[in-house]
């Protein structure tokens, strides 16, 4: 899903230059900021179902019900928005954004509900199937038939629409109306994880609504998106764990087990891919950009690092998230985002006044070690035991020195002038990074082991 994503970007990106390729983000993030009550609820659903006495197919029926009724709401709001305001200049993008939006809906909600079953990393793999049809239909519409980012955003669409009958079949269970009492029961939670989503997602996206409300222009975002879809890659394994860690505390909890060791496994090696791509963005960020991108978005360059560091923290924060809301506390993850959302919308706006947009990317920075302090105290009051920074963490940022100096030592040597020598110092950095963490990490061979030991048995 990473790598069609990746080459789906410095293929539109390059077709359509910063500026439609800023727009097609901005209506995509105004579509994942409204997205968030749908989120929120599938979110309680997730937590519900993952309980034991919980009725698994009203749980279904209460998402996929709540996904309906709050597009019925939403829509007729933007378009009286948006056509007396027009704050985003999303006039004239009224009926691709509607068709997306109705999509992403019914899509999040039942990917959020798949994620909370037992084979919790089938709504990865889901989503990955869902990426090789938004490909193809996103080129043929955006690039062969020339519609630019209205072609991108119906490509979307088409694509998770299409994806939705799938993930409802791997769920594996028939949606059933709700009665009162799980109405009832979701919505206790839902009050909190509705809001907490809104907040998540809108200083997940804060940035770039900064950049298109303050500078009024796509190109900066374009910028700001390329960063950060080139620093996207240090989430894969903290989403995936972050996904199942939620409804495996939950359970567990529910039937009065210990969740200690799950929690400290997923801190230990959430970050394994977001420190080596943090210090390679410190070490070659422009070629990166150049050669990948073109010259035109070498304007980025300063955006990478910091977007990488944020990411780095991120993996942390994600399992955090997940282990609270597996407490049955979203009340505690809300006034925590608000606080960080609050802090990131002041700082951000200020910072961009003065330094421009690197200022937003130090405000979501200093915004996120926040949410991990406030988390962090959280879990290790809740489970003592659990090792907030757990031995494999320290392992990885030393290979990660190391292989940053390593890096800038060749580069020093080998001029970037095309893909070949940019393929060569990635080389060295990724073995230099997985060499010296191998040798020193013996948690890590340990699992490396395992891994090969599962893969051979079955």
């Amino acid at each position: 899903m990473a790598g069609l994503g990746f080459v789906g970007s410095i293929v539109f990106a390059r077709e359509l230059g910063p500026a439609g390729y800023g727009t097609f983000y901005l209506v995509l993030t105004l579509v994942q900021v409204l997205d968030n009550p749908v989120a929120g609820w599938g979110i309680a659903c997730k937590k519900r179902l993952s309980e034991s006495d919980f009725p698994t197919a009203e749980a279904i029926g209460s998402g996929l019900t709540g996904s309906i009724l709050n597009s019925l709401v939403v829509l007729p709001g933007v378009y009286v928005f948006a056509t007396t305001v027009n704050a985003f200049e999303i006039r004239e993008l009224l009926v691709p954004f509607s068709v997306l939006y109705i999509s992403f809906s019914l899509f999040t909600v039942s990917s959020i509900m798949l994620s909370g079953r037992a084979n919790f990393a089938a709504s990865e793999w889901v989503d990955t199937f869902r990426s090789l049809l938004t490909l193809p239909l996103q080129l043929l519409l955006a690039v062969v038939l020339s519609f630019g980012a209205v072609g991108m955003i119906y490509g979307l669409a088409a694509a998770t629409l299409c994806t939705v009958p799938i993930v409802l079949h791997r769920i594996g269970v028939r949606p059933e109306l709700p009665s009162l009492n799980t109405v009832r029961r979701t919505a206790s939670y839902a009050k909190f994880s509705i809001l907490d989503g809104f907040i998540g997602s809108a200083q997940s996206r804060v940035d770039i609504l900064l950049l298109g409300a303050i500078l009024a222009t796509t190109d900066a975002i374009g910028h700001y998106e390329i960063a950060l879809k080139l620093t996207i890659p240090a989430l894969l394994i903290a989403d995936v764990t972050g996904s199942g860690l939620l409804g495996r505390v939950s359970n567990l909890l529910s039937r009065g087990e210990p969740v200690e060791e799950d929690v400290t496994n997923a801190l230990a090696y959430a970050g394994i891919l977001a420190v080596p791509i943090f210090f390679g963005a410190l070490a070659i960020p422009e070629p990166l950009l150049v050669t990948i991108y073109g010259g035109e978005f070498r304007s980025a360059a300063p955006l990478l690092a910091g977007l990488a560091c944020y990411h780095l923290v991120r993996t942390q924060v994600t399992q955090f998230t997940a282990v609270v809301s597996g407490f049955d506390r979203p009340d505690v993850k809300m006034w925590v985002s608000a606080i960080s959302l609050v802090t990131n919308v002041v700082l951000g706006y200020t910072l961009l006044r003065m330094v421009g947009p690197v200022g937003v990317v130090f405000a979501t920075i200093f915004s996120e070690c926040l949410k991990y302090v406030a988390l962090g105290y959280v879990v290790k009051r809740e489970l003592p035991a659990v090792r907030l920074i757990p031995r494999p963490v320290f392992e990885q940022l030393g290979a990660g020195v190391v292989m940053y100096v390593c890096v800038e030592w060749a580069h020093q040597m080998i001029a970037v002038r095309s893909w070949v020598e940019l393929s060569v110092l990635l080389f060295i950095g990724g073995l230099t990074y997985f060499t010296v963490l191998t040798v020193a990490s013996p948690d890590l061979r340990g699992t490396v082991r395992g891994i090969v030991d599962d893969a051979r048995t079955n």
